[in-house]
């Protein structure tokens, strides 16, 4: 008894040592069959760069600058992408956000299509859908704004169109700035301006 059962396993053992690889020889010859074919011919899918454009356009992405006004306040500036100019004179950038912290309670993020950074005028020139909020409760929309990087002033030269705690306001253009560290930011809407009052209950 002892004997068929050995044999019958000798037998099983010898058959698995055939049959196995045989299987595994299946498996990998349908896994070829199936998979796509590569042609080497053709351009890497993920390697799609023209490099001759870029070295004769540098550009940057995702860049970040961060720096602090001589009246103490902490600017931010991130942008999707940027281009450094020929002559080394400042960049242009594309999907800019702007953040002014200043020492006390006051701040104010921008959003911008658009803008250049102007190291030689020290000054951030936004265009394309400029929005402008404050944390006094300001939300402002103009096509351009100027921004210092030196002292924290803010500028738009075009009509603007505010929604303020008290109503909503229009004006050809608007100032936001403040006289030095400490001292309180003034906004100034001037050029014709146009309240719609609210009164608060």
């Amino acid at each position: 008894m002892a004997r068929g059962y050995d044999d019958t396993h000798s037998w099983l053992v010898m058959g698995a040592k055939i049959v196995l690889p045989l299987i595994a020889l299946s498996l990998l010859a349908t896994l070829f069959l199936v998979s796509e074919r590569i042609d080497p011919s053709q351009p890497i899918p993920y390697a799609d760069i023209d490099l001759v454009e870029l070295a004769r356009e540098p550009r940057m992405t995702e860049p970040h600058f961060a720096g602090v006004t001589v009246d103490g306040a902490a600017l931010t500036v991130s942008a999707s992408g940027a281009r450094p100019d020929a002559v080394g004179n400042g960049a242009s950038a594309t999907g800019i956000v702007v953040r002014i912290d200043s020492p006390g309670a006051f701040s104010a993020d921008i959003v911008a299509d658009e803008g250049r950074l102007d190291p030689i005028r020290g000054e951030i020139r936004l265009r394309g859908a400029v929005s402008l909020r404050t944390s006094a409760g300001y939300a402002i929309a103009s096509d351009a704004v100027s921004i210092s990087t030196d002292s924290t002033r803010l500028e738009s030269p075009l009509p603007v169109m505010a929604d303020a705690p008290f109503g909503q306001l229009s004006a050809g253009a608007m100032i936001l700035s403040t006289t030095g560290a400490g001292a309180p930011y003034l906004l100034v809407f001037n050029a014709g301006v146009k309240l719609i009052y609210h009164p608060v209950n």
